[in-house]
């Protein structure tokens, strides 16, 4: 191999091992928090907004749900006689802190606490209902796993009527 091919191939090798840094997951700063559904994040100064991948959250739930009145209203109780869950966000994540993201299509994967992602903390809480849409191995076993354990201490929306009134039936 003469200079110049082995000069190439090492380029050739460099860049692919640069390559992972600029792969669709990274660190970013935690930028504004609009409600536990709706969080934004500044990756490299740009914007980029968080919506928690594989679940459905309540705020969402309220506007998609099977009879939205009703569900609308459900969740404003449950709000009302739990006011510390309707800012879970801000009590769990902090503005102008870093942390760990992985993008998945339009939605993302927050890791706020260690190896738990935000989603599973949504689902734990009873903030949430898994997404029946979302086709992940590796995910689906762990939000099963949370969502069973909010249904066994009947915390957040499984204490109530909402999932009566906002999830639908194909679900």
């Amino acid at each position: 191999m003469s200079k110049n091919e082995t000069f190439f191939f090492r380029l050739i090798v460099l860049i692919g091992l640069c390559n992972p840094l600029y792969a669709k997951n990274g660190v970013a700063l935690l930028t504004s928090i609009k409600s536990n559904a709706d969080i934004e994040l500044l990756d490299r100064n740009v914007p980029v907004k968080c919506e928690p991948f594989g679940i459905i959250p309540l705020e969402r739930m309220a506007a998609t749900g099977a009879s939205p009145e009703l569900c609308r209203s459900e969740i404003q109780k449950f709000y009302h006689s739990h006011p510390h869950l309707k800012h879970f966000a801000r009590e769990h994540l902090y503005i102008q802190q870093s942390y760990h993201y992985e993008t998945v299509g339009n939605q993302c994967i927050l890791y706020a606490n260690a190896q738990e992602s935000y989603s599973e903390m949504l689902l734990n809480e009873g903030l949430a209902v898994m997404d029946p849409k979302t086709d992940n191995k590796e995910w689906n076993e762990k939000f099963k796993r949370a969502e069973k354990g909010a249904k066994s201490h009947q915390s957040g929306l499984h204490e109530t009527l909402i999932g009566k009134y906002c999830i639908k039936e194909e679900q």
